[in-house]
């Protein structure tokens, strides 16, 4: 017998589904820039759509310049065209680059509370240089 997904969880998915802050065609695009060997199944899967939609928008954002897709072998490879502009006149200043580094991830933090002290990885790099293997004696 087949389960009938919760009345919230079915509520939560409608809501994230409704709007997105960015276009499909902005997610393929970062997909792209993550991993330019990526399928287009891949593609799909990620982003949410269907294969068919993820084709399209490849193509659409071929056609305007913003990627380079080369054929290597039976796969393709996707290049990102850093210099092309936007085509958004209120955006028309930027650059695609610009944007793709703008919406990767931010890099780790470094946690100063487990920073070693001053000195202290010298020091212990010194003692264990310093370090000699002990003489054994035959009996």
């Amino acid at each position: 017998m087949r389960r009938s997904p919760r009345p919230e969880a079915t509520a939560r998915r409608e809501d994230d589904r409704r709007w997105s802050l960015l276009t499909a065609h902005a997610e393929v695009l970062f997909c792209i820039a993550r991993n330019p060997d990526t399928r287009v199944r891949e593609i799909a899967e990620t982003v949410g759509i269907s294969e068919r939609g993820a084709h399209q928008i490849v193509a659409d954002l071929v056609g305007a310049g913003y990627v380079r897709r080369a054929r290597i072998g039976r796969r393709n490879r996707y290049a990102i065209e850093s210099k092309t502009t936007l085509k958004h006149t209120y955006v028309r200043h930027r650059r695609v680059a610009s944007i793709v580094a703008l919406l990767e991830p931010e890099p780790a933090k470094v946690d100063r509370s487990a920073k070693p002290r001053r000195g202290a990885s010298k020091r212990a790099s010194a003692e264990s240089a310093s370090v000699k293997p002990s003489k054994r004696r035959a009996a």
